[in-house]
C-alpha cells in the first residue's frame, strides 16, 4: 500500500476507535471554577485564561507522519504546574510529563526530550493549557481567529498551529459550555481530542 493511503488509513482507523469510544452530548458533572461564562469574547477569553486549577479526561486520535495511535488523556493544571497523561500510546503503556515555567530550563528540557522521544514529535505543552480551554495562550501572539455564537472560539492559529473546535457540550448540571472536540495540526502532526470529563481543581 502507498504510503500517503497507508497514512490516511492510520488516521481514518484512529478516529473511528475514537468516536466509537468517547462519543457523547453532554459533558460528565465537575466543580468548575465558574458556573456560567460571559456572552461576549473578550470577557470570555480573559476569564478563561485566569483558570488555574482544572482538568480534563477523555481521548485523542493522533497522526504523526505515517504512524497513528489513540489514548486516554489525562489533563491537570494546578496553578502553573501542568501534567499531561497518555494511556497507551503506540501500544505502550503511559507516557506523563509535567512542566511548570518554575522548574529549572535542565529539567524542563530534559521532560520535553522524553516526551518528544515517546511520542515522536514535540508538543505545544505551554498552550495546551490554554488551548483545551478554547482560549490563546495569552504568551504568544496569534495569527487568526474565527468566533462563533456566545463568544465562543471556533478557531485559532497560533505558533505555527491550527485549532480547530468542532463541537462545545454543556457540562452537566452547569451553564458552563467548554469544548468537546479540538483538533490541533501542525504538518505532519494531527491530534483530535474528545473530551468526556471537565472537573475543578480545587
Amino acid at each position: 500500500m502507498p504510503s500517503s493511503l497507508r497514512q490516511s488509513a492510520h488516521w481514518a482507523a484512529a478516529l473511528a476507535m475514537l468516536c466509537l469510544l468517547s462519543a457523547c452530548r453532554t459533558l460528565a458533572p465537575s466543580g468548575l471554577p465558574m458556573s456560567e461564562l460571559p456572552a461576549s469574547w473578550p470577557e470570555r477569553r480573559a476569564s478563561l485564561q485566569g483558570w488555574q486549577r482544572y482538568g480534563i479526561e477523555g481521548r485523542v486520535a493522533v497522526q504523526a507522519g505515517d504512524e497513528g495511535f489513540t489514548a486516554a488523556l489525562r489533563w491537570a493544571q494546578a496553578d502553573e504546574r501542568s501534567t499531561l497523561e497518555l494511556q497507551g500510546p503506540l501500544g505502550a503503556g503511559a507516557v506523563r510529563m509535567e512542566f511548570s515555567p518554575l522548574q529549572a530550563p535542565l529539567e524542563t528540557a530534559a521532560a520535553r526530550e522524553a516526551l518528544e522521544a515517546q511520542l515522536g514529535f514535540s508538543l505545544p505543552i505551554e498552550s495546551l493549557r490554554y488551548w483545551l480551554l478554547g482560549v490563546p495562550d495569552p504568551g504568544l501572539s496569534f495569527e487568526e481567529f474565527g468566533l462563533e455564537a456566545g463568544g465562543r472560539l471556533g478557531s485559532l492559529q497560533q505558533g505555527g498551529w491550527r485549532i480547530d473546535y468542532p463541537r462545545y457540550a454543556l457540562v452537566a448540571g452547569s451553564r458552563v459550555e467548554l469544548p468537546e472536540t479540538i483538533e490541533i495540526r501542525r504538518d505532519p502532526v494531527r491530534l483530535r481530542v474528545r473530551v468526556a470529563r471537565w472537573e475543578g481543581n480545587r
